[in-house]
């Protein structure tokens, strides 16, 4: 949740651009605090975000597949011991694991925030683990766990190829709708947050969680 350069990601911060971008407008309406964002279930082609991201991710992967039959190019790209079938399987349960430890830690870190996964009304800005490695930790793990996983699953690049679309979409699409609505809700403590904390980064995000 907010916004990043390729050299705020590099570097661990938002850049002098984001945070201009994201300087809260005294004129923004707050009423917009407490609105859920409209979203597609699957798709909603007029919603805030038109496509429910784990469905756009699907949608890739179906692509992936598609070209793979329809071109009769599999694009493998792993070597042996990596390609064994175990060894793959393996690593995509392995994968699945640090994405499924990263949305419960994003789920319970909302919902202390008083606010929740699935795109429900915001009453707190969540800044605990793991938003404080990225203000899109569920996102991260998307693009950067799952998908290349899903690669890796069935030893074929096109989950890759199509890895650049999945990544404009979030970043340019979902990500900016979050974005208003958190700056709405929370101005410059949002703002500030934004500054601070990558946009989108997997760095960080497979640490053990800090106890409480």
């Amino acid at each position: 949740r907010g916004g990043g350069s390729f050299a705020a990601r590099r570097h661990g911060r938002a850049s002098a651009f984001d945070a201009a971008r994201l300087r809260p407008d005294p004129v923004v309406d707050r009423t917009m605090a407490k609105n859920a964002l409209r979203v597609g279930k699957p798709v909603d082609l007029g919603a805030d975000v038109p496509i429910f991201p784990p469905f756009a991710l699907l949608f890739c992967f179906a692509a992936s597949l598609a070209m793979w039959r329809l071109t009769g190019k599999r694009l493998r790209w792993l070597s042996w011991p990596v390609d064994s079938k175990w060894v793959r399987v393996a690593a995509f349960v392995g994968a699945v694991s640090v994405a499924v430890s990263v949305v419960d830690a994003a789920g319970k870190a909302l919902r202390d925030a008083g606010s929740g996964i699935n795109f429900v009304d915001v009453e707190g800005l969540a800044t605990t683990f793991p938003f404080d490695a990225t203000r899109n930790p569920m996102y991260a793990c998307l693009l950067f766990v799952v998908t290349p996983a899903l690669a890796v699953l069935i030893d074929s690049a096109w989950p890759l190829v199509f890895l650049p679309l999945l990544y404009a979409y979030i970043s340019d699409i979902v990500i900016p709708a979050e974005e208003n609505q958190l700056l709405a809700a929370f101005g410059k403590k949002y703002a500030e947050y934004a500054a601070a904390t990558p946009r989108l980064s997997a760095m960080g995000l497979a640490r053990t969680p800090p106890s409480s």
